[in-house]
């Protein structure tokens, strides 16, 4: 249960307390949450089922003619399974003025303080004009399925603030994702005969160095805010018996993208790769590529409205001049800029450094200047 006394400290305890990590992906407890806010102010909520039994929120907000702003926050989280935690990751505790707890940096901070951040808005409203979306999505860890069925679904406002760990820059650009899983074949032998078969460990050891390669060329084209793209083999494994020649060896490749790459020119530098070697090894064999996830890469124009009031509520919050700033993750952001054509910027309480690691948190002191930098966003945006 949820009051409009609670403070942003226990609002994000209460929502990390909420298991939504992804997999599997449930995030009805957290939409149970949103609905209560709803309610609590009679306003008008949209739940948007995107699979079975995991829904999207539209909360709308409606304070005259004007312009309309959207608020964004995914309410699931990493899956921790196989990390080493040294506490419950669902049970909040503060120490050294930081809240630890599974999704405390993300995103769960960052949608408490949205949340605190409307009810503000709300229960003064005085010279706010125009429409105020408070949007929560289910599947950002999945690859955004939640926020891409949203814009499929025609959302559209003027411009947007996407939740996420930035430590309060406002970043106004991120990186895509594209990671595929390669599979080598060869042929297998008994060890004492290797002559007689082909080893896929070799070959996929041989394309592993070679991709890894790709980064010296990408360290040369650096965008401006973000730098170099990225090209990491993250994953491989081959072989049954260690008296075998192994027939078959994966390899993942993470391939990040900038602003003006994407996913064909990864696909051409690997193409130009598999020629390359297979000039020196005619047997080399790579014909199953899977595509694990794709995300494009976005940008905002900084001389947008949302891009300068964003600019301006951080710099009044926290005392220090911010400038646009990139984000070097994939997030939602991108569907809204270019499925939607909403111009985005990304802010949000806590450090990627923390994002998907054991012991996450986010400082406390971060989640009560994120709900005074929303709070001026909407302010500064619907006036």
């Amino acid at each position: 249960m949820i009051d409009k006394a609670m403070s942003v400290t226990q609002l994000t305890e209460e929502l990390i307390r909420i298991d939504s990590a992804t997999p599997p992906g449930d995030v009805g407890g957290v939409v149970q949450i949103i609905r209560q806010f709803s309610s609590l102010n009679g306003a008008a909520i949209e739940l948007q089922e995107v699979e079975q039994g995991k829904e999207n929120c539209i909360v709308t907000f409606d304070f005259g003619p004007g312009k309309t702003l959207l608020l964004n926050s995914h309410m699931d989280v990493n899956n921790p399974s196989g990390q080493q935690w040294s506490f419950n990751p669902l049970q909040p505790f503060q120490k050294d003025g930081k809240l630890y707890g599974l999704g405390s940096c993300d995103t769960k901070g960052s949608l408490a303080a949205m949340l605190i951040a409307v009810q503000r808005v709300i229960d003064n409203p005085v010279n706010v004009r125009g429409r105020l979306l408070f949007t929560t999505v289910m599947g950002e860890e999945a690859g955004g399925i939640g926020a891409f069925h949203m814009v499929q679904k025609g959302i559209a406002a003027d411009g947007a603030v996407v939740g996420e760990p930035t430590g309060l820059e406002i970043c106004t650009a991120h990186k895509g994702t594209y990671i595929r899983r390669f599979v080598f074949k060869g042929k297998a032998a008994h060890s004492a005969n290797s002559h007689r078969g082909i080893n896929a460990i070799h070959h996929a050891a041989r394309f592993a160095a070679s991709y890894s390669e790709l980064q010296t060329a990408l360290d040369q084209h650096p965008h401006p805010i973000l730098g170099p793209a990225n090209a990491s083999v993250t994953l491989i494994g081959g072989g049954t018996r260690q008296n075998a020649i192994p027939e078959s060896c994966f390899v993942v490749c993470d391939r990040r993208l900038i602003p003006a790459e994407d996913s064909h020119k990864a696909d051409r530098e690997v193409a130009a790769i598999l020629e390359r070697l297979t000039r020196d090894l005619p047997e080399l064999n790579c014909k199953t590529v899977e595509v694990l996830a794709s995300t494009v890469p976005s940008q905002t124009a900084t001389d947008q409205e949302i891009v300068q009031v964003a600019l301006k509520a951080a710099s009044e919050v926290r005392g220090i001049e911010s400038q646009p700033q990139g984000f070097n993750a994939g997030c939602d952001m991108s569907k809204f800029v270019t499925v939607a054509h909403i111009p985005t910027v990304i802010c949000g309480p806590g450090s990627l450094q923390q994002a998907h690691t054991p012991d996450e948190f986010v400082e406390i002191e971060q989640l009560h200047q994120a709900v005074a930098v929303y709070e001026r966003i909407i302010r500064g945006f619907l006036r």
